[in-house]
């Protein structure tokens, strides 16, 4: 550690809550993986929970001034220079295809390759795949306040039932579609939240299937991992 470094990493010593280099740059790998793109010091602050802005800076002064990532000006002008040497503990999904969230169309269950994720992004559990999407249907839905769009990858926890409420990846006569699950006296919905109004909502009984529940949305993750078909 250079001696700059050491002053700077004293100093946060004598705050309420420390964290290491390693956890700091860790949440920023985290949400450009969740977002596609480097996070905000607010963005940064609340996925660390530090009370002030003033605390994240110094820890982003350290972080630079040991070589950890590099900054400019701007509101997201910071870049890692390097991943986390440890605590990152990661495991492979399966990427098998693509959903519409828009026009139905079959999905094929081929692997196409495979991602490694966080294994917190797992922590509910099961089993998991990602699928790519193809369409606006829900461009207006979020999930953990990131929207589903186009070239987006949805991670899937794969289960055959789901809540009123949650978004899931629906089965009907062999074709796949994203929508928001609701239920009626006797009947369900699949609901679209788009903002093109051509895209309308689906009324099922028990002639449709559940794959799974939508759990997290990696921003134009197609593009960013180069998976375009």
């Amino acid at each position: 550690m250079t001696q700059n470094g050491l002053r700077v990493y004293n100093y946060i010593m004598g705050r309420k809550r420390l964290l290491s280099r390693e956890q700091v740059l860790q949440a920023i790998n985290r949400l450009i993986l969740r977002n596609g793109m480097p996070p905000t010091i607010e963005e940064l602050r609340t996925f660390l929970g530090v009370g002030s802005t003033r605390t994240i800076l110094r820890y982003l002064d350290w972080l630079a001034e040991e070589g950890d990532i590099e900054r400019w000006s701007g509101a997201r002008g910071l870049r890692p220079l390097r991943v986390p040497k440890k605590g990152l503990e990661t495991k492979a999904v399966p990427l098998i295809g693509e959903v519409p969230a828009g026009p139905m169309m079959l999905a094929e269950e081929n692997i196409e390759t495979w991602v490694r994720v966080p294994k917190d992004f797992l922590k509910s559990g099961g089993r998991f795949f990602f699928l790519r999407v193809r369409g606006s249907s829900m461009n207006r839905a979020t999930i953990d306040g990131v929207r589903i769009e186009d070239g987006d990858l949805l991670l899937i926890r794969q289960q055959p039932v789901a809540h009123p409420g949650q978004i899931v990846v629906a089965l009907i006569d062999g074709e796949a579609t994203v929508k928001r699950l609701a239920q009626g006296p006797g009947y369900y919905v699949l609901k679209p939240e788009s903002s093109d109004r051509n895209h309308k909502p689906i009324i099922v009984h028990d002639e449709f299937s559940i794959v799974g529940v939508v759990c997290r949305a990696l921003k134009s993750g197609s593009r960013l991992l180069e998976l375009n078909s």
